[in-house]
């Protein structure tokens, strides 16, 4: 076994050794010890040097502080594995799919440099396939103690455009996404805490960098570490490139065992079932398989899939055929290798598996079995899939339903073999019709009791609808946008995504759209715009899209448009036009059998009799409204009627009544982890806690209230909900005292939608149910 898997700071003190170009000699006299003493620690047979020699070597090496922050942190113990549950951020992270093999010296220096905190932006760069993902994971979950208030993956090789880096941190930060001025907002829920956060493929987003760079400058106790085949160029950075894997110094059965190169093939070859007896024969095999793939983890893995069938020798054959063609004399020597091994990879497969390997390419994220026969043009795909992920080419996700995805540099390389086919455009064609199929499916189960699984399966999808997006914007479809945005609005509203869906829609000109494609775009800009909390655009966009239907005959839509422009009317004070609005909506609701658009209209005239101070029709409409709710069995509309209940409630004086409907306001958005009813859930909750005397417990929901309704770019604008909030906040502040109530607002800021009901039921004094 090597010293550098027994022992990290033997990798890493060699590392810099060879670094300096010493011998063990040299280095001892230079730090006043004796080459026995250096030996050993490079052998791994001392592992717990006193810090005055730490400090001795680092005087010889000359290393900066960062280099002997993470020599002094290789030579401690290591921090205790986080136990499974934990809730400091590892359930956010993908266990393992196979040890880390060959990377203890890098393991031990990247961990130092973050837990010193002497680097706050780490970027690991490094070709494709080099492993820069696998050690990033493995280092986050080495680092989690560290980092009490979380570590959290963003991945981004979905993401397209640099503008989006900020929302989809906001989102893996926990299902929310900013609009407006959104580092700010990502600062705000970030806060002072302590926080690890991984960037997953930066390179094709490099534009991204200052706003990292401010992230890091406004959150004192924030860490990133990226993963990119460039650097980011900001001050903040430290890069720490990453090589391929060491390769065996010689042929014999020892030296090959030792070398992390051919333990990581061994290891992989062990996977697949099949046992290799390594002795001198087959080690030179594996030597020379290991030097022709040029150390590089993903090569190693992808030929060792292979090894199932084919012992070393015949590998090795095979693979000296695929590196032996013509290759682009202008690119690197790695990426040559990696191409080669993945042609070779690719020349295994039956013809079958090659067309869909390359149309797999098409999709941004994962996807799943019905969208994978879709863009093969329908034909049944099962035995190629089985076979593409049997040779480690697709991966098979943790998902309810079956669902895939490529690697990213297997999708690169499949996405080249798609654009050299010719048929490019119409596999991108077919993944978009597969997208508007979703949406216009998503249109009805959104409204429905499977909300929250039409919700999950589109955050699935989130990449995917993107990308389609990004297709049909490029492509002046805007009839189609229309008609996507239709059916997913909801979605981009109720997970936190406003600003994206704002972007898109933004840059779609409506101008010769026809009238009911024209309200369709109209009345998702409208419904994105309430959510948002912009209560005049609400009402701007959604006579836009009133116009446009009643032009087209579209009744359903004319009922939605009008119950946008009622509610904003209710909000803004006009009342007698919310009553029109209102009224003319739930007319053409009830003729054409728009059972959400009745909910809705019920629930805003409500509120519309509230603000005109008539709390006895206000209360029977709302009653009204609940069950008109319960029947269509949709969370987000039944919530959205407690939280109008809830406060009708306060209003007069039934804190019982009110706090039973935010609660369940609560547990009907944790069920389907929406932020738009909690942004007004919250600060309900916290009023009654207040009452209740209960201060610091108050401030924590006032807090997860503020956090949510910036992140979610939700605004609280029901002028008694904004009037409760102002009036109570400055009493439990002033009861609590300055320093209790920073620390409650801190706590609070950190709650996620599932720990709301919960707190809910410990205002009541009443354990919470099941």
């Amino acid at each position: 076994m090597g010293a550098t898997e027994t022992s990290p700071l033997a990798g890493l003190l060699r590392r810099f050794r060879v670094r300096a170009a010493l011998s063990q000699e040299e280095l001892a006299v230079r730090a006043g010890l004796t080459g026995k003493a250096v030996g050993a620690l490079e052998r791994g047979e001392r592992r717990r040097p006193h810090p005055h020699t730490l400090r001795s070597l680092g005087d010889a090496l000359g290393l900066d502080d960062a280099d002997r922050a993470a020599l002094a942190a290789a030579a401690r113990p290591a921090a205790p594995a986080v136990p499974a549950g934990d809730p400091r951020g590892l359930p956010g992270l993908p266990a393992p799919a196979a040890p880390l093999v060959g990377r203890d010296a890098e393991l031990a220096e990247v961990t130092g440099l973050l837990r010193a905190g002497v680097t706050r932006l780490l970027t690991l760069t490094g070709p494709g396939g080099v492993g820069k993902t696998t050690l990033a994971l493995a280092a986050a979950r080495a680092l989690a103690p560290e980092f009490a208030d979380g570590v959290t993956l963003v991945e981004l090789a979905p993401v397209r455009e640099a503008r989006l880096v900020l929302p989809t941190l906001a989102r893996a930060l926990g299902g929310r996404q900013l609009a407006g001025p959104v580092a700010e907002a990502v600062a705000a829920r970030l806060g002072t805490g302590r926080h690890l956060v991984v960037l997953d493929n930066v390179e094709h987003v490099l534009d991204a960098a200052p706003d990292v760079a401010g992230l890091l400058a406004r959150c004192p106790g924030l860490a990133v570490l990226a993963t990119s085949r460039a650097p980011l160029r900001v001050r903040a950075e430290r890069e720490h490139p990453i090589g391929p894997l060491p390769l065996p110094r010689s042929p014999d059965a020892g030296t090959v065992a030792a070398s992390p190169a051919a333990r990581l093939f061994l290891d992989r070859v062990a996977a697949t079932g099949r046992t290799v007896v390594l002795d001198d024969a087959v080690a030179a095999d594996v030597a020379a398989i290991c030097r022709r793939l040029d150390g590089l983890p993903l090569a190693l893995e992808l030929a060792a899939a292979h090894a199932r069938h084919l012992p070393p020798s015949a590998l090795l054959g095979r693979l000296d055929d695929a590196l032996g063609s013509g290759r682009s004399r202008d690119l690197p020597e790695r990426q040559r290798t990696m191409r080669a091994t993945l042609d070779w990879s690719h020349d295994l497969l039956t013809g079958g598996e090659q067309a869909l390997l390359r149309r797999l390419a098409v999709f941004a994220g994962g996807f799943g079995l019905d969208d994978a026969r879709a863009v093969a043009g329908g034909a049944d795909v099962v035995a190629e899939l089985g076979g593409l992920v049997e040779q480690s080419l697709v991966v098979v996700e943790d998902a309810p339903e079956a669902r895939y995805r490529l690697l990213e540099p297997v999708r690169q390389y499949a996405a080249a073999r798609l654009a050299a086919s010719g048929e490019a455009d119409t596999v991108a064609g077919r993944a978009t019709t597969a997208v508007l199929e979703l949406a216009a499916a998503a249109r009805d189960g959104l409204a429905g009791p499977g909300q929250g699984a039409w919700l999950d399966r589109l955050e699935r999808d989130h990449g995917n609808l993107a990308a389609a997006l990004g297709r049909l914007v490029a492509a002046g479809r805007a009839a189609d946008v229309a008609r996507l945005v239709e059916g997913t609005w909801l979605y981009w509203a109720v997970r936190g995504n406003v600003a994206e869906g704002l972007g898109w829609i933004t840059r779609t000109p409506a101008a010769g759209l026809a009238p009911a494609d024209a309200a369709r775009l109209a009345l998702g800009l409208s419904a994105l715009r309430y959510a948002s909390g912009d209560v005049p655009g609400t009402r701007a966009a959604g006579a836009d899209a009133a116009r446009a239907a009643a032009s087209a005959g579209a009744g359903d839509l004319r009922a939605l448009a009008l119950v946008m422009t009622g509610s904003a009317a209710v909000f803004l004070g006009e009342l007698d036009d919310a009553a029109r609005d209102l009224a003319e909506a739930l007319e053409l609701a009830g003729a054409t059998g728009q059972a959400w658009a009745r909910a809705h209209a019920v629930t805003a005239r409500g509120q519309l009799l509230l603000r005109a101070g008539d709390l006895a029709g206000g209360t029977a409409e709302l009653a009204a409204a609940e069950r008109l709710a319960r029947d269509l069995a949709s969370p987000f509309t039944l919530a959205t009627v407690l939280n109008v209940q809830a406060s009708l409630a306060a209003l007069a004086g039934d804190e019982d009544a009110a706090l039973a409907r935010w609660t369940e306001a609560a547990e009907l958005a944790a069920e389907v982890r929406t932020t738009w009813t909690l942004a007004y859930t919250l600060p309900g909750l916290a009023a009654v806690a207040a009452r209740r005397g209960l201060p610091e417990l108050a401030a924590r929901l006032f807090a997860a209230g503020s956090a949510t309704a910036e992140a979610a770019a939700v605004a609280v604008a029901f002028p008694p909900d904004v009037e409760l909030a102002d009036r109570v906040l400055p009493e439990v502040r002033a009861t609590l005292g300055g320093e209790a109530f920073g620390r409650a607002w801190d706590a609070g800021r950190l709650l996620r939608p599932e720990d709301v009901p919960a707190l809910a039921w410990q205002i009541s004094g009443s354990p919470a149910p099941g």
